[in-house]
């Protein structure tokens, strides 16, 4: 009786704290996509380089055409004022785990010219951090 009121305990343990480790796992996530848009809202190129990988590459959709940057093009246009610059309203669609070390997450940045849609690939790296390690971007008008 006292091993199955302990199973029975443990059991309520595991089931209440696993979504909490859940949802702290998806802030982790949502708080890098949130610090890609706010890096280039307040051009904070340091803050880019924290949360996007080195060798990252991001693909940009504007009126049918691709255009495609690498982090450090895109951090230096952040960084010499010719990106970003004006705040974004975020609006997550979708966060998800595909594995254990990859995730996604899709968001709206919208400021008062643009709607931002974008897929941000990540990955957590030997050090456990989330590192958005691709960018596909979609840019319309308001």
């Amino acid at each position: 009786m006292i091993i199955r009121n302990l199973l029975g305990v443990l059991l309520l343990g595991v089931l209440t704290f696993g979504p909490v480790k859940a949802q702290d796992a998806k802030a982790d996530i949502k708080k890098v996509a949130a610090n890609f848009v706010k890096g280039a809202d307040v051009q904070n190129a340091e803050l880019l380089k924290t949360v996007i990988e080195e060798n990252s590459l991001q693909y940009v959709l504007i009126g049918g055409k691709f255009n495609t940057f690498s982090a450090e093009q895109y951090i230096t246009m952040v960084k010499e004022k010719q990106l970003g610059g004006k705040p974004r309203k975020i609006t997550y669609k979708h966060a998800e785990f595909l594995s254990e070390n990859l995730a996604v997450v899709v968001l709206n940045a919208v400021s008062s010219e643009y709607d931002f849609l974008y897929q941000l690939s990540m990955a957590k790296s030997d050090s456990g951090k989330w590192e958005i390690v691709g960018i596909t971007t979609e840019i319309n008008g308001v």
